[in-house]
């Protein structure tokens, strides 16, 4: 079983859409419909999707960040042996994201919190503002997909790892694409952080094995970022990155299974 821990749920493509540029070439340009993205997960290797809103989707309101988790819940519950959704969240509205992480996680099932992107929605990862979503999210017993593309980033994840013990947290992207290796020796000594391998770093020479080899199969975990990365390139690393037989099942649906609690 292949579970991919990192992914969102695109609503529409083409020119405007801000940030990567990615294209779903096999349907057109617009709105992108739930049986859409069932569709290609179901053409793809992977059997189980972990997803959140696109980041560019939240928007500047909290109405629109509501809406889009709206969307991913409603994916949820229209294709339950397939997706699990996410709750995105914006410091800039902290009570009011707040309330809907006890909405999502007890009314709609949301299983993680996030992803919590400093770049997209211009905070700091080392806010009082997140601290404050960390400790509702240990409340609520969920784990938290916080992004990491930068030294500030990863800094900031090892030292609030530190300071909530309690917290399961994964780092997207290793810690980000040119600085994998910092980022991962910043999370090393962190044993409530887990990494997790999704978008271009999967791609970089030696990133995936070397991570591995720095702390452990049993804390990485498997993710792809789509859209933004195709999902069979994904699994065909993991498939030919020289992994046992062991660490192939941890990496690719155990440390999932175990990190979200999820009954199969």
């Amino acid at each position: 079983m292949i579970i991919d821990a990192h992914a969102h749920l695109p609503i529409r493509q083409g020119p405007d859409v801000p940030g990567f540029h990615w294209e779903l070439v096999s349907l057109p340009e617009g709105d992108i419909s739930a049986e859409d993205v069932s569709r290609i997960l179901r053409e793809s290797q992977i059997d189980k999707m972990v997803i959140s809103s696109l980041g560019a989707d939240t928007g500047p309101t909290f109405t629109e960040l509501r809406a889009s988790n709206r969307r991913v819940a409603e994916l949820a519950g229209d294709y339950p042996d397939q997706f699990y959704c996410c709750c995105s969240v914006s410091p800039h509205y902290l009570d009011e994201s707040l309330e809907e992480m006890d909405y999502m996680v007890k009314e709609r099932g949301a299983i993680c919190i996030g992803e919590v992107c400093p770049h997209v929605l211009t905070f700091e990862m080392d806010s009082p503002e997140v601290r404050t979503i960390i400790a509702k999210a240990i409340e609520l017993d969920v784990p938290l997909n916080l992004h990491s593309s930068e030294p500030e980033h990863f800094q900031a994840i090892a030292k609030l790892a530190k300071e909530f013990p309690a917290a399961r947290i994964f780092m997207a992207h290793f810690g980000g694409f040119r600085f994998w290796k910092d980022g991962i020796e910043a999370i090393k000594d962190c044993d409530n952080v887990w990494a997790d391998c999704s978008a271009w770093v999967l791609f970089t020479a030696g990133a995936f094995e070397s991570t591995i080899r720095k702390i452990g199969a049993s804390r990485v975990l498997f993710g792809t970022d789509f859209p933004i990365c195709e999902l069979d390139m994904a699994v065909w690393k993991i498939q030919h990155s020289g992994l046992s037989e062991k660490d192939c099942e941890l990496v690719s649906s155990g440390n999932a299974i175990e990190l979200f609690g999820l009954e199969l």
